[in-house]
C-alpha cells in the first residue's frame, strides 16, 4: 500500500450540472441522501483520498453555464480510479448519476499547467503530492465576464495560472475553463493570484470548504446532511491506504 498522499494528476475534477427534469429541492434531496455521503461510503474502500464538493446550484443570479455542482477527488492514482471499475460497487454508485445531472456533467484528469489552458481540460499547477483533505483549501467557481470572448477569457486566466505557478505560495493547485466558466481550487497559503481571478470574472462564489465527517455509515438508519445553495464541504474520512497524515481522520 501508497505511504504517500495522491499524485497531482490523481484527481478527478468534476462539473455537473442539473438534469432539468429534476426540480432544484429534489436535486438537494439526492446530494444530501445520497451522492455526497456515499461518495464517501463507497469510494472509500477502493482508494479514494480527498473528496472536496460543492454546490453553487440555485445561488442568485448564478448563470446557468455554470456547474450547479464542483468537487475534486483525489485518488491513490489514476490506475486505482480505472480499476474500480472492477468492482460491483463502484458500477452500481455510476449508474446511479444518469437522472440527476445532464449529459454536459463530466469529470476529467488534470495535465501539468505548461502556461496554456484548453476548455474543458482541468490542469494542476503544482508538481508535488500533497493532501487535500487537511490544510486550509479555497475555491472559486466563477462565470466567464460578459465584456470577454471565451478566447480572451482563457488567455487572461492562463496569466494569472503563470503568476501563481512562478510564485509557488501554494501547496498545491487545480483550474478548469470552459466558454463560460472556471472553476480553481487552491491549498495551503492563499497565492496572490486568487484575488486576480477574483476581479477578472463575473458572477462568483468564493468558497472555503469545511471539514465535514459524517455521522453514519452505509447501512445506518439516517436521514442525510444538510446541503444548502452554496454548501462546500472537505469531507474527512479514515483511509485505509495511508494514515500517517491524518493519524486522527475518522468517519
Amino acid at each position: 500500500m501508497s505511504k504517500l498522499p495522491p499524485p497531482p494528476n490523481a484527481v478527478r475534477v468534476w462539473r455537473g450540472y442539473r438534469s432539468p427534469s429534476l426540480e432544484v429541492k429534489d436535486f438537494y434531496d439526492k446530494l444530501s441522501t445520497v451522492f455526497v455521503p456515499a461518495t464517501v461510503e463507497m469510494q472509500t474502500p477502493i482508494g479514494l483520498c480527498a473528496y472536496i464538493p460543492t454546490i453553487p446550484c440555485d445561488l442568485a443570479d448564478k448563470p446557468d453555464t455554470v456547474p450547479d455542482e464542483t468537487a475534486i477527488l483525489y485518488w491513490e492514482s489514476q490506475d486505482t480510479y480505472h480499476n474500480g471499475f472492477n468492482t460491483l460497487g463502484v458500477r452500481t454508485y455510476t449508474l446511479t448519476h444518469g437522472s440527476v445531472y445532464t449529459d454536459e456533467s463530466r469529470a476529467d484528469f488534470p495535465t501539468f499547467f505548461n502556461g496554456a489552458l484548453t476548455s474543458e481540460q482541468p490542469c494542476y499547477l503544482i508538481d508535488k503530492a500533497v493532501d487535500w483533505m487537511r490544510g486550509e483549501v479555497r475555491h472559486l467557481v466563477a462565470g466567464k465576464p460578459s465584456a470577454l470572448s471565451s478566447d480572451e477569457f482563457m488567455d487572461q486566466v492562463a496569466k494569472i495560472m503563470t503568476e501563481i505557478q512562478s510564485e509557488a505560495s501554494v501547496d498545491g493547485a487545480v483550474i478548469c475553463v470552459g466558454d463560460d466558466y472556471l472553476v480553481y481550487w487552491e491549498l495551503g497559503q492563499e497565492s496572490a493570484g486568487y484575488s486576480k481571478l477574483q476581479a477578472l470574472v463575473g458572477w462568483q462564489l468564493d468558497a472555503n470548504p469545511a471539514p465535514n465527517t459524517l455521522t453514519a455509515k452505509l447501512w445506518d438508519d439516517w436521514s442525510g446532511m444538510k446541503i444548502k445553495p452554496g454548501s462546500s464541504f472537505n469531507m474527512q474520512f479514515k483511509r485505509d491506504s495511508y494514515e500517517y497524515a491524518c493519524p486522527d481522520a475518522s468517519g
